[in-house]
């Protein structure tokens, strides 16, 4: 008897249905985890690089899925959080130079996904004036 005749062919169509599900759940999940330990402390670069990663791999998922909105706002969010932490700083030192080294995180990726969804030319210069600071604290660091 041939055991293969009575297997029943997969559904892949399921498969990466529930297994996007799932993925997008588990880094929802992580992210949700990251922000409560960094409302504990704010300052731990682990925990935000982290948090930035877990959203920049649900972007990844949602830009596969075709939810190109979805996937942008998941790269706008760390990238805006930290480029507020820069600004309003109140004088925390350490806490501006973690968001800015951490803006270097999140402005590669978003120039990149604005290279193949481009946004408008406002948003395209505020985009190349951030990487220009950017550039500018790197050379200053060292």
């Amino acid at each position: 008897m041939d055991v293969f005749n009575n297997v029943v062919p997969v559904d892949f169509s399921t498969y990466e249905s529930n297994h996007f599900f799932h993925t997008e759940r588990y880094h929802r999940e992580a992210i949700y985890n990251f922000e409560k330990k960094l409302s504990q402390e704010p300052k731990c670069v682990e925990v935000l690089c982290d948090w930035i990663a877990s959203y920049h791999e649900l972007a990844s998922l949602y830009a596969q899925q075709g939810a190109i909105e979805t996937a942008q706002k998941c790269l706008l969010i760390p990238h805006q959080s930290m480029l507020y932490m820069a600004k309003e700083h109140n004088g925390d030192l350490e806490q501006e130079q973690i968001a800015i080294r951490a803006i270097s995180i999140t402005l590669p990726p978003l120039l990149e996904f604005a290279n193949e969804y481009p946004p408008c030319d406002n948003c395209m210069k505020e985009l190349q004036a951030q990487l220009i600071m950017i550039q500018k604290n790197k050379k200053k660091d060292h």
